[in-house]
C-alpha cells in the first residue's frame, strides 16, 4: 500500500482531535427515502481538491461482514433504509464538503417500506428458533390459573460522549485507522477487505470509548471503511465526525421488542407451564441477529422453574436503520416482561411478589432452560437483604392500602414500591467466532516493569486500573510497574469485542493466569518473559450448560410516587443487592452500579422514540430527552460476600431496574404497565407503540 503522507502519526485520545491541517473531511450522501431502487445519483461539480465516492471506486468488498449479516459500504442498486449511505464526499473544507452534499440528488424509485414489528409476513422473517420441554397446549389446559400479558420495551439510543465517527492517514506503507470502538480487530479485517489489501496493512488505534451501551461493535467498521477509503483515494488524512444529529438519525438503536406470555399456575401460584412468542425488529440487514436471538431466547424463562416451556423468539426485518444491540444483547427486554409477568402472576394469585418469586425460583438441578443447574440461584439471600434494606414489606403494605381506598385514581396521589429478581448471564461463546483464543499477553521487562497487552477496549480508567491491580497482587510488584497498552491492533493480541462484561470475566481471569505462569518463570529465565494466555470458545460438542450457571445476580426495588400535578412518577429511592464473585475494587462496583441505575432509569422514563410509522426524523430527535443528573434520585448499593471467581456486573443495573421501576408504577396506577418507556403515560395499560 502506497502512502500520501509519510511520517508518524501521532496517538489521539478523541476523533476530534484529529490533526486538521492537510486533512480532508468525509461527509455522506444518504438515501432520501426508506426502500427503492436507486436510479441516479447527480452530483453537483466539485472543485479542485475535492471528489467524490460511490460503491464504483470501492477496490475490495463492497459490503462488511457483522456475524453473518452483509452491510453494504455504500448501497449500490437498492436501498434498505432511509439516511443509508450512498455516496461520500471529500474535500479539505467541512462547510464546502456540507454544501455539495445539499446540492446532490439521489433520485430513488420509491417502493412500499415496513416499519412495524407486530404484524409481518413470512418474507420478513431473519431468524426464527423454538425450544420446547413438554406440550404446552395440554398443561395449560389442566392449570388452574391463567395470566396473560403483552410486554413492550421499544428503541433506545446509545448516546455516546462523543458522535461516532473514524479517521485514516498513512504512517510509511500502513494504513492508520482511529476509531472509537469496542472491536478494533473486527474494524482492521473489515477495512482491509474494502481496501482490498492484507489485514497487517492497517493498524487499528482506538480513542476514547467512554459509556457506549453496546452501540460501537460494528457500527465502526462502516464508518473507519469509508474514512480509509477516503485516506486512499484522495492520498490525504481523512477525517469522518458525524454531527449529533446524523448520530442519532442513522446509527443503531436498541431493537424493538414485543413479549407475548401466558403463563399456567396451579392452586398455590406455582408455574405449570410457560407459553411466550418474543418479536424482535432488528431493522435494515439486522446485524448481529443470531445472538440477539440466542440470547432472548435463553432469558425467556428468567430465574424461575416450569416444567413445561414452548419459547419462540423471532428477528424480523423491516426498513428502519439497522437495530439490535444494546446493553445484554436482547436479555433486558425479554427479562422486563419475565419480571412483569411475576408480578401480575403474584397479583392474580394475591400472593405478595417476593413471596411468589420464592414459590417458583429455580432450584439446583432445574432444567427449565435446557440444562441442569449445577448451583441454586442465591435468591433467598439477595432477597432479605433487598428486602431489608428498602424496607419493601412495610412500604408495600402501606401502599397497598393507599391503593384500595383511593376512590378516585385520577386525583388522589399514587404510591408504587416494585421487585425485580435476575441474572446476568455469562458471555457464553460470543466474539470468538473466526477467533477461536481470545487471548491476553503480559511482558516483564528486564527492569521488572510489567506491560500488560489486550485489544479489549476498558470504558474507563478503572477497568486498566483493575488489571493492574490483579498483576501486581499476583506478581508482588508495585502497582506502578504495571502499564497497560493502548489498544492498537499491531502491538496487541485479539481479545474479542469489548461486551458482556468480558473486560471482568474473561480478560482479568487471563491477566491472573498469565501471571501466575510468568511467577514460575520469573527467577528461572532471563528477562524479558512474555507470557500468552487465552481461552477457547466452548466447543458445540459440549454438553449443554444452563444459561444461569455462572451468572451474576442480582435484586432491585424502586420506590416511587405519582405527582399530582401531572401525574408523572417521581422515583424516591432504588436499592440494589448483587452478588457478582470476588470483587476486586468494591468502590468502583459500586460506583459503576450507581451510575447505571441512574442510565436505566432514564430508558424507562424519558428517552421515547415511536418509530412504528417510520425512522426518527429532526422532531424527534429535539424531543429525545435524557435523564438529569439533578433529577437523580438516592440509589443505594449492596453486594453480597462471594469468594467464587469475579463476574460482570454491566447488564445487571439494565436487567433490574426497568421491570421494577414498571412494578412499582403498576402499583401506584393500580393498572398494569407493560411498556417502556413510558412516554407522556397516555395508555395506562402501557399497550402502545
Amino acid at each position: 500500500m502506497k502512502s500520501g503522507t509519510d511520517g508518524h502519526i501521532q496517538w489521539i485520545s478523541r476523533l476530534s482531535d484529529f490533526p486538521r491541517d492537510d486533512a480532508v473531511y468525509v461527509g455522506t450522501v444518504r438515501s432520501p427515502v426508506s426502500r427503492g431502487v436507486i436510479s441516479s445519483i447527480s452530483l453537483p461539480h466539485l472543485p479542485k481538491g475535492y471528489r467524490s465516492i460511490t460503491a464504483d471506486d470501492i477496490p475490495g468488498s463492497k459490503t462488511i461482514g457483522v456475524q453473518g449479516a452483509m452491510v453494504p459500504v455504500l448501497a449500490s442498486g437498492e436501498v434498505a433504509y432511509r439516511g443509508e449511505p450512498v455516496a461520500l464526499i471529500v474535500g479539505p473544507d467541512r462547510r464546502k464538503v456540507a454544501e455539495a452534499i445539499t446540492l446532490t440528488r439521489v433520485r430513488v424509485d420509491e417502493t412500499r417500506a415496513e416499519y412495524a414489528s407486530e404484524v409481518y409476513d413470512s418474507t420478513r422473517i431473519v431468524k426464527s428458533t423454538v425450544f420446547e420441554r413438554g406440550n404446552a397446549d395440554t398443561a395449560l389446559a389442566e392449570s388452574a390459573h391463567i395470566v396473560e400479558g403483552e410486554y413492550r420495551v421499544g428503541p433506545q439510543d446509545h448516546y455516546y460522549p462523543e458522535p461516532q465517527g473514524s479517521a485514516a492517514a498513512f504512517d510509511y506503507d500502513k494504513l492508520v485507522v482511529f476509531s472509537s470502538t469496542q472491536w478494533p480487530f473486527h474494524v482492521r479485517s473489515s477495512v482491509a477487505d474494502v481496501l482490498g489489501v492484507k489485514p497487517h496493512e492497517i493498524v487499528v488505534r482506538t480513542t476514547i470509548l467512554g459509556p457506549h451501551l453496546d452501540g460501537k461493535l460494528w457500527y465502526p467498521s462502516l464508518l473507519a471503511s469509508h474514512a480509509a477509503l477516503a485516506a486512499m483515494l484522495s492520498g490525504q488524512p481523512a477525517l469522518l465526525l458525524l454531527s449529533r444529529n446524523e448520530d442519532f438519525l442513522y446509527t443503531t438503536k436498541r431493537a424493538p421488542s414485543l413479549a407475548s406470555y401466558r403463563a399456567g399456575m396451579d392452586a398455590e401460584g406455582a408455574l405449570t407451564a410457560l407459553d411466550v412468542r418474543v418479536t424482535l425488529n432488528t431493522g435494515a440487514y439486522s446485524p448481529f441477529v443470531d445472538v440477539l436471538v440466542e440470547r432472548a431466547l435463553r432469558a425467556c424463562t428468567g430465574a424461575y422453574s416450569c416444567p413445561v416451556v414452548r419459547t419462540r423468539v423471532t428477528a424480523i426485518r423491516s426498513d428502519l436503520p439497522p437495530m439490535g444491540a444494546f446493553t445484554g444483547f436482547g436479555t433486558a427486554p425479554v427479562t422486563f416482561a419475565v419480571e412483569r409477568l411475576a408480578e401480575d402472576c403474584s397479583t392474580a394469585m394475591d400472593i405478595d411478589p417476593s413471596e411468589w418469586r420464592g414459590i417458583n425460583v429455580a432450584g439446583k438441578g432445574d432444567e427449565t432452560a435446557g440444562a441442569a443447574l449445577r448451583k441454586a440461584p442465591p435468591f433467598t439471600a439477595l432477597q432479605e437483604r433487598i428486602l431489608a434494606n428498602s424496607d419493601y414489606p412495610r412500604k408495600r403494605s402501606s401502599f397497598e392500602l393507599i391503593r384500595k381506598r383511593r376512590a378516585d385514581p385520577s386525583t388522589v396521589p399514587g404510591f408504587g414500591i416494585g421487585l425485580a429478581f435476575a441474572a446476568q448471564m455469562n458471555a457464553g461463546g460470543f466474539g470468538k467466532l473466526g477467533q477461536d483464543s481470545p487471548s491476553v499477553e503480559i511482558t516483564m521487562s528486564k527492569g521488572s516493569m510489567l506491560t500488560i497487552r489486550t485489544s479489549v477496549v476498558p470504558g474507563t480508567t478503572t477497568t486498566t486500573g483493575i488489571w493492574g491491580h490483579v498483576a501486581a497482587n499476583t506478581l508482588g510488584l508495585s502497582p506502578d510497574a504495571v502499564r497497560v497498552e493502548a489498544p492498537s491492533t499491531d502491538r496487541v493480541p485479539d481479545s474479542g469485542p469489548s461486551v458482556l462484561s468480558r473486560s471482568v470475566s474473561v480478560i482479568e481471569r487471563l491477566i491472573e493466569l498469565a501471571c501466575k505462569e510468568l511467577s514460575s518463570r520469573r527467577f528461572r529465565e532471563a528477562l524479558p518473559i512474555t507470557v500468552r494466555k487465552s481461552v477457547r470458545a466452548r466447543s458445540r460438542a459440549a454438553s449443554p450448560e444452563s444459561p444461569l450457571e455462572d451468572a451474576s445476580w442480582g435484586c432491585a426495588v424502586v420506590e416511587l410516587e405519582l405527582d399530582p400535578v401531572d401525574g408523572y412518577p417521581d422515583v424516591r429511592g432504588i436499592w440494589l443487592v448483587v452478588k457478582a464473585g470476588r470483587l476486586l475494587s468494591p468502590e468502583a462496583a459500586h460506583r459503576a452500579l450507581e451510575h447505571d441505575a441512574i442510565v436505566a432509569l432514564g430508558l424507562c422514563t424519558h428517552e421515547n422514540l415511536d418509530v412504528s410509522s417510520g425512522p426518527a426524523d429532526e422532531e424527534a430527535a429535539a424531543r429525545y430527552r435524557l435523564h438529569r443528573l439533578k433529577d437523580a434520585p438516592p440509589v443505594y448499593v449492596d453486594f453480597l460476600e462471594d469468594d467464587s471467581e469475579p463476574k460482570g456486573i454491566g447488564e445487571l443495573a439494565y436487567d433490574l431496574i426497568p421491570p421494577a421501576f414498571a412494578n412499582a408504577l403498576s402499583q401506584a396506577l393500580d393498572s398494569p404497565w407493560n411498556s417502556l418507556p413510558i412516554g407522556d403515560l397516555a395508555t395506562p395499560t402501557g399497550v402502545r407503540q
